[in-house]
């Protein structure tokens, strides 16, 4: 019987089988490594999708809000300047003028505390940092909002202590985040409502405390609180732009510190804290 002769091209197939079945496995990993970029990519594009898709809504939102804030000072002010057109009695032109004043003034405050929160978001808002006691800055605030408190006959105590409370910030804009809490603690709080300033200190910290026996915050508001147009639905003067506390935070942590605030709910008053870093700059410099 003569010798089987395996053909030389199936002996070479045989041969080269172990590279062409590395060949199918770098292709086979290839493809996998292509599926999975693609995957990447498609969940980066969905994610970029919802981004746009979130910014959208919550700038519809804004817009909705700041049109439902316009729409009331707006229409005042037009209804007085028709009484001022239709009414030649002084006492009546009198009232006019100041609802529409009132009404302007409203707007322009609006307007301003809208274009601050724009640059504090676009980093386009500097500081003049100093250092300041701010012990002494609060109790500016409080002389300069106390014809507020002495109108709706409020009780307020201020707990500051007699020694300076050293911090490094801006003192206009401190000033600011105090007197936009306390005109929000007197919002809510109703006439003869008590209203409380606490300041203590830690080794590297301030702690402020505004406390409130007033409306309280819903339990479902206290996490939203200190978004843009965010505000409980019980004020006590019946009326606010829901900016304030916004800017409060982000003013804060400009400065470095952080701010919270509390309330058992509706009836329970709420207690806003705000935390600054120290400045302990002379004591570092005495101990050198």
């Amino acid at each position: 019987m003569a010798p089987y002769v395996v053909p030389c091209d199936v002996e070479q197939s045989r041969l080269q089988s172990p590279k062409s079945g590395t060949t199918r496995m770098s292709k086979h990993v290839d493809l996998r490594q292509t599926l999975a970029q693609t995957r990447e990519l498609l969940q980066h594009e969905k994610e970029s999708r919802e981004r746009t898709e979130s910014s959208s809504r919550a700038i519809d939102e804004v817009l909705a809000m700041l049109a439902h804030e316009l729409r009331q000072p707006v229409a005042a002010a037009l209804a007085a300047v028709e009484i001022q057109k239709q009414s030649p009695r002084p006492d009546r032109q009198e009232r006019a003028r100041r609802v529409i004043e009132q009404q302007v003034r409203y707007i322009a405050r609006l307007v301003g505390d809208l274009s601050e929160v724009s640059r504090m978001s676009h980093g386009t808002f500097e500081l003049r940092r100093e250092r300041l006691d701010i012990c002494g800055l609060i109790r500016e605030t409080l002389a300069m909002t106390e014809p507020l408190f002495e109108e709706r006959k409020h009780e307020v105590t201020a707990d500051l202590g007699d020694d300076p409370v050293w911090v490094s910030g801006d003192g206009i804009r401190l000033k600011q985040i105090f007197s936009n809490l306390l005109r929000n603690a007197a919002s809510y709080t109703p006439p003869g409502g008590e209203i409380s300033v606490h300041v203590d200190v830690t080794s590297d910290q301030v702690r402020l405390r505004v406390k409130d026996n007033g409306a309280g915050i819903p339990r479902d508001l206290l996490a939203r609180i200190f978004d843009l147009f965010q505000r409980g639905a019980h004020r006590a003067d019946g009326h606010g732009s829901g900016i304030g506390l916004a800017v409060v935070r982000r003013l804060v942590e400009l400065h470095g510190g952080s701010v919270t605030a509390a309330s058992d709910g509706i009836g329970h008053g709420s207690e806003f804290t705000v935390f600054f870093p120290r400045d302990l700059s002379s004591q570092e410099t005495a101990l050198h």
